[in-house]
């Protein structure tokens, strides 16, 4: 975990609130959730030291900007509980969004900047991206974080036909939120064989598409005890989904 540079977020939210931390990704070209899970490392440090210098810079001759986002956001009905939760879904998205145009040529690297900002974000120990084939026979694993050991791997394969009713759901619904993964019948058909080996007892998987074709589904795994999934989560899950789904667009395009 990058020490330093979370302390460079954390002073960047000091003097400049949400947009500090939005202009200190922009001009560092990190976002604050890889801040939390990589080393400081000697060149990415020195870089975003002199971008926090020169946003404190900025801020001294015009001060903090005004946000209506943030407004809305810190006044968020249910107490600061959820306004700290939605202004954390709100931070890794407009993270991501900020940094755009360095990565979403990469499809691979957005995939893993993706999945650490979900796991981060949520959670959730495990975050992995699946590719479905053309004939959607299967669905592949592309990119697997596990933030136990903040490593990436990939490989794994799923066949439809071991996995009917998750395979149904993933075409007609827009995000399957099971709680209880081994015993809601969308999600069920893997208790035993992929739930219970990995510990996993609750799952957030959002289908992503392009040009009105399925290409595969973000899948949230969380593992301990059972997790409800609240709305916020299923819209931050959906928007994750079309991070992914803008990658593939701006590849084909």
């Amino acid at each position: 975990m990058g020490k330093r540079l979370v302390q460079c977020f954390t002073e960047a939210e000091r003097i400049g609130g949400l947009v500090g931390k939005m202009r200190l990704a922009s001009m560092a070209q990190v976002t604050s959730t890889e801040a939390g899970v990589i080393a400081d490392r000697v060149e990415l440090l020195e870089r975003t030291e002199r971008a926090l210098e020169a946003l404190r810079a900025e801020f001294s001759k015009s001060g903090p900007p005004s946000s209506t986002v943030v407004r809305e956001v810190a006044t968020a009905p249910g107490g600061d509980a959820q306004a700290q939760v939605l202004r954390r879904h709100l931070t890794t998205y407009l993270d991501l969004m900020a940094q755009r145009s360095l990565f979403l040529g990469d499809v691979k690297e957005t995939m893993r900047r993706v999945t650490e900002a979900a796991s981060s974000t949520l959670g959730v120990q495990r975050v992995s991206i699946w590719l479905c084939d053309d004939r959607k026979t299967k669905i592949s694993c592309a990119d697997l974080f596990d933030a136990a050991g903040a490593k990436h791997s990939s490989g794994t394969e799923l066949l439809a036909k071991d996995f009917v009713p998750y395979f149904r759901a993933l075409e007609t619904e827009r995000t399957i939120a099971a709680h209880d993964a081994h015993t809601d019948p969308r999600t069920s058909c893997f208790s035993v064989s992929y739930l219970k080996p990995l510990g996993i007892n609750s799952l957030l998987d959002v289908p992503f598409w392009h040009d009105k074709r399925m290409l595969g589904v973000i899948c949230h795994e969380h593992i301990g005890p059972k997790r409800n999934w609240d709305r916020d989560e299923e819209t931050f899950a959906y928007l994750m989904s079309n991070f992914i789904a803008l990658a593939y667009e701006r590849n084909a395009a």
